[in-house]
C-alpha cells in the first residue's frame, strides 16, 4: 500500500540519456540493466486504497536496449486504460536489503525509458520511477520515498529515444534516516487527461539506486508537481 501523496516528494525531470551518465557501477539495484531477464524484477500495480491499476504481464524483451546490446534487454511494462482513472498505476517494482543498515542523508536514483512509436504521446500516462526507504529489511517500516514522473505528450519526449527520470540529491525527512532496504519502482500512471488507446507499451533499462553520491545531471527539464 502506497503512503499518501505528502509523504513522497514527487518531481518531474527527464533527460535524454547521451547527456546524462548513470551510475550503473555502483548501483545498489539488483539486476539493474535488465541482463537476460526480469528476475528479481516484479509486476508492480496500484491496489486500493489507491485506484486500481492494470496492464499486461511485464516481460524481458531483448530490444530495445540502451546500450544495443542483445545480451542484455529492457522490461516492456503496459498500462491498460480501457476505464480512464487518474493516478492508476501499472509497471515492475523490486524490494532489496542493504548490506547494513546505512545512514542516508540523501539519495541518487533514477531510470532510463523508451516510448515505442505505436505508443501515443497524448499526455494521459506518465513514465515514472519511485524510490521508498525502510527502516527494517524486506521492506517493513516505511521512513520516506520519492517519486519523479514525466508526462509522455509529443512535446517533451520523441518516439524511438531513450530517455533518463533521474533525482540525484533526493533528500529523506528527517535526514538522517537509518535504512536497511529499500523499494523501487519503475511504472505507468494514468494522468488524468482521455487517453487516445486503451493499452500503452513502454520500455524501462538501467535502473539506478545510490546512497549519499550524487553526479551532475544535465536536464532538458525540470518540473515540480
Amino acid at each position: 500500500m502506497r503512503p499518501a501523496l505528502p509523504l513522497l516528494r514527487r518531481i518531474s525531470a527527464v533527460a535524454l540519456v547521451a547527456a546524462a551518465p548513470l551510475l550503473q557501477a555502483q548501483t545498489l539495484v539488483p539486476n539493474a540493466q535488465m541482463d537476460g531477464s526480469l528476475s528479481p524484477w516484479q509486476p508492480f500495480v496500484s491496489l486500493p486504497p489507491d485506484p486500481l491499476g492494470t496492464g499486461t504481464e511485464p516481460a524481458w524483451a531483448v530490444s530495445p536496449d540502451i546500450d544495443g546490446n542483445p545480451a542484455s534487454g529492457s522490461a516492456t511494462i503496459h498500462i491498460s486504460t480501457a476505464v480512464p482513472t487518474t493516478n492508476a498505476a501499472s509497471g515492475i517494482a523490486q524490494c532489496f536489503n542493504f548490506s547494513q543498515p546505512t545512514s542516508v542523508n540523501f539519495v541518487n536514483y533514477g531510470m532510463a525509458f523508451y516510448v515505442p512509436a505505436p505508443t501515443a504521446r497524448d499526455g494521459s500516462v506518465s513514465a515514472t520511477v519511485e524510490v521508498r526507504l525502510y527502516s527494517g529489511a524486506g521492506c517493513s517500516g516505511f521512513l520516506a520515498g520519492g517519486s519523479q514522473g514525466q508526462a509522455l505528450t509529443a512535446a517533451n519526449v520523441s518516439a524511438d529515444t531513450w530517455y533518463r527520470l533521474a533525482d540525484t540529491g533526493f533528500v529523506p525527512a528527517p535526514t538522517p534516516v537509518v535504512a536497511a532496504s529499500a523499494q523501487i519502482r519503475g511504472y505507468l500512471r494514468q494522468t488524468g487527461t482521455s487517453p487516445g488507446q486503451t493499452d500503452y507499451p513502454i520500455s524501462l533499462d538501467r535502473f539506478v539506486l545510490v546512497l549519499n553520491s550524487t553526479s551532475p545531471v544535465s536536464l532538458q527539464r525540470f518540473d515540480v508537481e
